[in-house]
């Protein structure tokens, strides 16, 4: 039996030392040279708004990331991810206080997660999903053999053709034409039998909302970890998310701790009105009671992968209610009569994979923290300079369409407001597939540590000072332009 990863194989890996003591080196032995933020608690430990990218089973280098920021001190005010980025969001809310490190105890639940559990649908699909995704060579294997059988086809009524037309003259043929005539028959079942398994499981896909898998597992895994946080309903999520220590202000800041906040954000696309929805903020969208839904909903809603997993919907809004009809009208000025009462989620990183945009506060002049960023980037460097735009595929052709949709955003974002990639830290993860969810340990690992080296090369390069300076300089030019008389 395979001897199963415990914590101490991912954080006591050199190269995860290793980054320690690149920090240590340079910020000394209890990182007191390591400035990231002015708002502080009494233990010392610095804040920071954090947001995680989505990125299916990328999301363990999320893990090695946020693993060296606690180690090196830093906790977290507010939250924001997308997909897999929600996952691990969810987790570092709901686990202890504010105060608290979470990476170990996430390191816990990843070391005991069977990721092939999550993959719930048909036994065949499951065996396809796994077959395309862990074998290289199987699409095309798939593709050289739908040739074959349309080849042999082809071959097989042509010579049913020429052995009919020729069995007059040679009599001795006529076998060698019923042979044919048996050989193509086969073939012809053989794809008559396989459209017919197609349609078939086209119709479970669309009875099941264009999903191969239910997500019924992950649902109940995210719900279990958030209960045994004590997070039951959305006021205890909220709860968690809002609760901060004691905190302080070095110094050198002029402004005040009194309009700090913590909060959660995860992010879902609604196909019904065609919005981006952020939870728990809008869950009164669809319950006058929000502790009617779980939290472990919103997380759900978010990594609903489109045909990967099926849609997560809500039934039954009361769209009759009053404070419902409010919630609509304030959060995306829709009219009672225009509410549907089921809506129906794919994954947020349709529209926002990376939402840094809510951490943005127009009115803040003088940042008291910084917004950091994790970006989980597995383009192939050799294949992005648009060199080999010509030769595309029609399956990359769609993924970069794809792409260009659910990037735009919050690259629009970060164009128009430079300041905020400066708090973005960048893990390179080419050559790893997002959706295999059926990774090997070595694997986990690997990615655990990409995470842990990236973290360490973004705080050794980060400058507070810096960022504070360029973003009240952006703030303040922001402010001049809207005034009225320009």
């Amino acid at each position: 039996m395979a001897k199963k990863l415990k914590p101490e194989d991912y954080y006591n890996h050199p190269d995860v030392t290793g980054s320690l003591k690149k920090l240590q080196d340079k910020f000394g032995e209890d990182y007191k040279g390591l400035l990231v933020s002015d708002t502080l608690d009494a233990d010392g430990h610095q804040y920071v708004n954090l947001v995680q990218k989505g990125g299916g089973v990328l999301g363990i280098a999320l893990v090695g990331y946020t693993y060296i920021l606690e180690m090196a001190g830093i906790r977290f005010l507010r939250l924001a991810g997308t997909s897999a980025g929600a996952i691990n969001t969810a987790l570092m809310c709901v686990i202890g206080d504010k105060k608290t490190m979470k990476s170990n105890t996430i390191l816990e639940y990843l070391c005991t997660m069977d990721f092939f559990s999550f993959v719930d649908g048909h036994p065949f699909a499951r065996l396809l999903i796994k077959s395309f995704i862990a074998n290289k060579s199987f699409k095309k294997r798939i593709s050289i053999s739908i040739v074959v059988i349309f080849g042999f086809l082809i071959l097989f009524s042509i010579l049913d053709i020429l052995l009919l037309g020729l069995a007059n003259k040679y009599p001795s043929l006529t076998i060698w034409g019923v042979w044919s005539f048996v050989l193509t028959g086969l073939d012809i079942l053989l794809i008559l039998v396989a459209v017919l398994y197609g349609t078939y499981l086209f119709g479970r896909l669309k009875a099941c909302g264009y999903g191969i898998n239910p997500g019924i597992a992950f649902y109940e895994w995210i719900k279990e970890k958030m209960e045994a946080n004590d997070v039951h309903n959305v006021t205890d999520l909220n709860r968690k998310a809002e609760a901060l220590p004691a905190l302080s202000l070095r110094p050198t800041n002029s402004g005040t701790i009194a309009s700090l906040k913590g909060d959660v954000t995860f992010i879902t696309s609604e196909l019904v009105t065609e919005n981006k929805i952020e939870l728990p903020l809008m869950c009164d969208l669809f319950r006058a009671d929000i502790n009617e839904i779980h939290p472990a909903a919103f997380v759900r809603s978010s990594m609903s992968i489109p045909v990967f997993f099926e849609s997560y919907i809500i039934n039954k809004i009361p769209t009759d209610n009053k404070d419902v009809q409010a919630a609509w009208d304030k959060h995306l000025k829709i009219k009672p009569e225009s509410i549907p009462e089921t809506v129906r989620f794919v994954d947020g990183g349709m529209l926002s994979n990376f939402p840094i945009n809510i951490f943005y506060n127009p009115k803040v002049i003088e940042p008291r923290l910084p917004a950091f960023g994790i970006d989980l980037d597995d383009t192939d460097p050799k294949k992005n300079d648009g060199n080999d735009a010509p030769q595309w595929d029609l399956g990359s052709y769609i993924w970069r369409l794809f792409n260009t949709v659910r990037y735009y955003y919050d690259k629009d974002f970060l164009d128009k407001n430079a300041v905020f990639q400066k708090g973005v830290g960048s893990i390179q993860l080419f050559g790893t597939n997002w959706l295999n969810f059926f990774l090997k340990d070595e694997e986990k690992l690997a990615m655990f540590r990409k995470g842990a080296l990236a973290a360490a090369s973004f705080l050794c390069d980060f400058d507070w000072l810096q960022y504070q300076k360029e973003r009240m300089a952006m703030q303040t030019e922001l402010n001049r332009k809207m005034k009225p008389e320009n």
